[in-house]
């Protein structure tokens, strides 16, 4: 089936189901184990880790380690996203080729060439992330962005021993399906820290440590969401577009 035409749906869709708004996470946390396996939108989408044990805070205080002084200076994945209320915010992603460099490769082609500009957020796992690149609006639809090729998945559980990276806020990683290498051209940004993730999806990247992007990501990760049908029971609402992504 058509990537691009595969899924659209009315977004009027959104105002009648307006009754199922959810503000922040209590009543609208699914399964972990229940994802769609032939969507590339897959990624935990519960509140718990393996030990079942909460993880809805924000920023922490945890923090990955960073490469060298080098890769510091570049690698830097400008984000402008316009959020719930209209407002364009900046978040700044340190990306890290020397832990997963065809990740990174992948997303700094797609962003420079700007297939990112006008996606939306179309999933928020309250209290873990915002999952992002695979969806646009077009007039009254939601469509499926253009299909990329899939790529492979550097993380621990798919032999790739390089990437320590962890899930903590401001991680940036690929979403996938249950399929280790499917991961395409979705990602997303966590809002949360998430153990469970670690070694099983491709983090490539860690916001940038200045108070502006903690704080528009921190904001952003705030947005409430509604269920529109079964494939997006969480999407952000009011809307946030990627308005630009670049990677210098």
């Amino acid at each position: 089936m058509s990537k691009i035409l595969k899924k659209i749906i009315p977004i009027f869709l959104i105002c009648a189901l307006m009754i199922t708004l959810c503000v922040g996470v209590a009543g609208c946390k699914e399964s972990e184990d229940n994802v769609d396996n032939n969507e590339t939108t897959d990624i935990p989408s519960d509140g718990a880790t393996d030990d079942g044990e909460s993880n809805t805070d924000i920023n922490n205080g945890e923090t990955n380690g960073g490469g060298s002084e080098e890769n510091q200076t570049m690698n830097i994945a400008k984000f402008v996203i316009t959020d719930q209320n209209g407002v364009d915010r900046t978040v700044k992603i340190q990306l890290h080729p020397e832990k997963a460099p065809i990740s990174v490769e992948n997303f700094t082609r797609l962003a420079n060439n700007g297939y990112y500009d006008g996606l939306v957020f179309h999933r928020i796992v309250p209290g873990g992330c915002l999952q992002g690149g695979g969806y646009k609006i077009e007039g009254q639809y939601i469509m499926e962005a253009p299909d990329t090729a899939s790529i492979y998945g550097e993380f621990a559980s798919n032999g790739w021993t390089k990437n320590d990276l962890q899930h903590v806020f401001g991680t940036i990683s690929m979403a996938r399906t249950s399929v280790k290498n499917s991961a395409t051209s979705q990602f997303f940004l966590c809002i949360g820290s998430y153990p469970s993730w670690d070694g099983e999806y491709a983090a490539f990247g860690t916001i940038v440590d200045e108070k502006e992007s903690k704080d528009n990501l921190t904001i952003l990760g705030q947005s409430t969401y509604t269920a529109i049908d079964y494939m997006f029971q969480t999407f952000p609402y009011p809307i946030l577009t990627i308005k630009s992504v670049r990677v210098d």
